[in-house]
Parts: C-alpha cells; sequence; structure tokens
C-alpha cells in the first residue's frame, strides 16, 4: 500500500513558486482579507452606525416634543382647568336627574305667580332623543295659565333665563277678556342623567321647614333696601349693626343720576377663569341683586403664592364697548366683610394691548357700594372694550369670601334725569364658611351656632332651596353672632 502511494508520488512533478507566483498568491490573501474584513465587519458596522443615527435623529424628535409641551405645560394646565370648569357648568346647567321634585321647586321659584294665575303642573314619562350621537333623556312639563300679556311674557323670559336648561317646545293662547289671557305651555327638561358620572362630593341637602322665598336680608331685622358707598369703595354708612345713612337735620340728602345700565348680568355669559392652580371659586347667578332680577355671585378662596393672584370674570362675550370716555361709570357690588383684596377691570385698547385699572383698593363696605370705574382719559385711546373684572390679593396673601356684582351703569355728559332716593339698610356682621365633605346644612349650623334652628336662615341666605344639593368647597354666608 505505501508502496503504491509512492510510486504516484513520484510521478507527480512539482518544481518551486515563482517570484510572480508568490506575489499573486500574496495579493490574492489581501484582497480575501479584506473582502472578509467588509462583508462580515465593516458593512453590518455601517448599517448598525446608520440605524444609531436614526434613533439618535427619533429621540431628538422626541426630546423636541416633549420640550416644547413642557414649555406648554402652564398653557395646558390652564386649558384643562378651563375645561374642567366648563364641564362643570355644563353639568350644573342641567338636571342630574329627571326628578319632578326638583322640576317643581325651580318652577315655582323661577315662573312669576305674582303675575300669572298657575293651575298646576302635568309631567309626562321621562322619553329619549336623539341629538347628535347622543341619546339624551327628557321630560315635557305642561302649564297651564292665566293672566295678562305681560304677566305671560315674564313667564316665558323666566323660562328662557332658567339656572337649568328647558325649552318651551309649544305655547297656547286664548283670550278670557278683554285684558286677560289664558292658555298652556309645554315645557321640555332635559337631564345629563347616563352621560356624566355624578360628583361623589355631591351631599343632598336636608329640608327645611317653612323655607320662605325672598331677598336674601330679608329675614333681619331693620332690613328696607339698598345703601351706598362712594365711588372709591369706601362705605358711606356706619359700622355693621347700626343704622346706615341717617338723614341730618337741615342737610340736603345726597341725589343720584340716573343713567345707562349697559350690564346688569341677568343671563349666564359669563365665566369663571382663575389665575393658577391655587385660586379656586365659581361665578354664578344671584337673585341678590341691585338691578332687575339677578346678579352675580363669584366665590373665591385664593391662595397667594404668584406674582399675580386673581380670580378673573371673563366678559368678552357682553361687548361691553365705550366710543368716547364716560363722564361716569359705576358697578354696583355688594360685601358681608372686609377684604384686603383689590378690584379691577381689564380693558382691551385698539391696538390689542391690555390695560388693568384697579378700581377699589380693598373692600372696605359692607352691604351694596357703588364703585366708581375711572377709565383712559386720552380720547385718542378711544374705543376700548371691557373684557374682564378681577378680584386679586397680593402675593403671601390668603383669602376666600364671597362677592355680588350688578348694574354696570354709563353716565354721559347728557344725563339729566331726576334724582331718586337713597334706601337705608340696616346690616348684619358676616363670616364665611367653606362647605366640608359630609356637612349638610343641618350640621353646619349645630358646628357655628350650636342649634339646629338656623338652617332654613343659611338656606334663605345662600339662595339653596330644600332639593338642591351641597357642594363641597361652596362657600356660605353666615350671620355673625
Amino acid at each position: 500500500m505505501e508502496t503504491s502511494r509512492s510510486r504516484r508520488k513520484s510521478r507527480i512533478k512539482t518544481r518551486p513558486l515563482t517570484g510572480t507566483e508568490k506575489a499573486l498568491l500574496v495579493l490574492l490573501g489581501i484582497v480575501l482579507v479584506v473582502w472578509l474584513g467588509i462583508r462580515f465587519i465593516l458593512t453590518p458596522q455601517q448599517e448598525k452606525i446608520n440605524n444609531l443615527q436614526v434613533d439618535k435623529l427619533e429621540l431628538e424628535n422626541r426630546i423636541a416634543e416633549m420640550n416644547s409641551v413642557l414649555r406648554r405645560e402652564k398653557d395646558i394646565k390652564a386649558e384643562w382647568e378651563n375645561l374642567t370648569k366648563e364641564r362643570s357648568q355644563i353639568l350644573a346647567n342641567y338636571f342630574p336627574t329627571l326628578d319632578q321634585a326638583q322640576i317643581i321647586y325651580l318652577l315655582n321659584d323661577m315662573l312669576p305667580a305674582d303675575q300669572v294665575d298657575l293651575a298646576d303642573y302635568g309631567f309626562t314619562r321621562p322619553a329619549s332623543e336623539q341629538i347628535a350621537e347622543m341619546e339624551v333623556k327628557n321630560m315635557s312639563v305642561s302649564v297651564p295659565f292665566a293672566g295678562d300679556y305681560n304677566g305671560i311674557m315674564n313667564m316665558v323670559r323666566a323660562v328662557e333665563l332658567s339656572p337649568r336648561r328647558m325649552m318651551i317646545d309649544s305655547l297656547t293662547l286664548d283670550r278670557a277678556s278683554d285684558s286677560s289671557l289664558s292658555g298652556s305651555m309645554s315645557v321640555k327638561v332635559y337631564s345629563l342623567e347616563g352621560l356624566a358620572d355624578t360628583d361623589p362630593n355631591v351631599i343632598p341637602i336636608v329640608v327645611a321647614e317653612n323655607a320662605s322665598p325672598g331677598s336674601l336680608f330679608g329675614s333681619f331685622t331693620g332690613y328696607v333696601g339698598n345703601q351706598t358707598a362712594t365711588g372709591n369703595g369706601s362705605s358711606t354708612g356706619s359700622q355693621s349693626g347700626t343704622s346706615v345713612g341717617d338723614p341730618t337735620p337741615g342737610v340736603e340728602e345726597p341725589v343720584e343720576l340716573k343713567g345707562d345700565v349697559i350690564h346688569s348680568f341677568e343671563t349666564r355669559n359669563y365665566e369663571f377663569i382663575p389665575s393658577h392652580s391655587l385660586v379656586k371659586g365659581s361665578a354664578v347667578p344671584t337673585m341678590i341683586a341691585d338691578h332687575g332680577r339677578y346678579g352675580l355671585r363669584l366665590e373665591y378662596k385664593i391662595l397667594g403664592v404668584e406674582d399675580e393672584n386673581r380670580t378673573y370674570i371673563d366678559l368678552s362675550s357682553q361687548n361691553l364697548v365705550f366710543n368716547y370716555p364716560p363722564s361716569e361709570l359705576s358697578l354696583m357690588s355688594y360685601s358681608f366683610n372686609y377684604s384686603p383684596g383689590n378690584i379691577g377691570v381689564r380693558i382691551l385698547k385698539q391696538d390689542g394691548s391690555t390695560d388693568d385699572i384697579i378700581i377699589s383698593n380693598g373692600v372696605s363696605w359692607l352691604g351694596w357700594g357703588k364703585i366708581n370705574i375711572n377709565l383712559l382719559g386720552d380720547t385718542t385711546e378711544y374705543p376700548i372694550r371691557m373684557t374682564h373684572l378681577f378680584y386679586e390679593v397680593a402675593k403671601e396673601r390668603d383669602d376666600f369670601g364671597v362677592l355680588i356684582f350688578d348694574k354696570l351703569e354709563v353716565f354721559y355728559s347728557e344725563h339729566f334725569e331726576e334724582s331718586i332716593a337713597d334706601d337705608k339698610l340696616k346690616l348684619a356682621d358676616y363670616t364665611f364658611y367653606e362647605v366640608q365633605y359630609g356637612d349638610t346644612i343641618t350640621s353646619i349650623s349645630r358646628k357655628i351656632y350650636g342649634t339646629e334652628k338656623f338652617k332654613n336662615e343659611i338656606m334663605s341666605n345662600n339662595e339653596i332651596k330644600s332639593g338642591d344639593v351641597l357642594q363641597v368647597g361652596k362657600i356660605l354666608v353666615l350671620v355673625k353672632r
């Protein structure tokens, strides 16, 4: 076997490689090594670098988006708070459920029973109505009535100004006599039942016996009318608990000229806007009014941690435009207690800039006060527009309470109407209370006064009716004792 192998090897002729062949072999090896390096090392690394660059660009874009969001954090937070308040306002405009008792309470308070005779109310069964893509529950209420034309028109306007959303579905009229009409009105009431979650912080109110409607101060001894204050917000009356502005013998009583009431807060077409997240409150209609039927009740709780600590009331939808400097502009405000905060208005100029004007340095009056508003004096700045009313406190100051605003009245030089007499008002001392979870009107009366007998007074002073709900955080006006 070995002999055959040696024979075959002897037949193969070999020779040594030439220099050229050796060079070619070395070059082939180098080419092979380079190709293998490119194929298995450089190419994968380049692909990895490309992928990393793509990832880097994506991360840089994400970082830029996050930085943009962070820069808009305050705007987003403010927008979220505005949306939350808008949601709360929408929920407050509708009945949470189609409860006949709540509807009857509202109709009894809202419809002018002194001008129109109302026989009774007839309710249909709850039904559903398709609005856009939502199924909204509603109920129709039949209201037979009799009265004169003015009373019926006031009844229709009352439905239009209802704090809860109602719609007149049908209205029929018949002549009962030369001066009297009779007929029936069908009112459709809408509810958000099933569309909005109920608020766990809403507490039912205990029904108060013999709760009487009327003015906020009708239950106080000595109540006879309004009080006025000086233009800078200081009271012309005496301290609380005494008679205000008693006439001095031989001295002529001060008079007030009638101007044009350009806004009286009769409809809820304003919005509450806080300057930051630690400013809480609400702006809602109130039947405590100096002019007309409704005023504006501002509830506020301010923690003064920022340079600007304000509760804004947005009046931009009212188109309060002044084409010429008025000789006088005034706003009525009711104060329950003295306060260090300032009241002001925001003016929008023609060039788009704004100017904040303080109209009252502190709240130094009790009861109704007439605040003079000194607008810009340069006629070249006009026309100007009033867009906001605000209440502010200084930094590192805290404050909470309630103010009522009504009757924005403008005077121009051509007004020379006859004067009107000034009513007098005996004032009581007031304090404020923030509703806590678990509170009821009865428990608040017992907590503050040690007895339940003032629960009707608390309901009357805060326009709370039987069947309403008591929300946590609501600020109540209470009489000091």
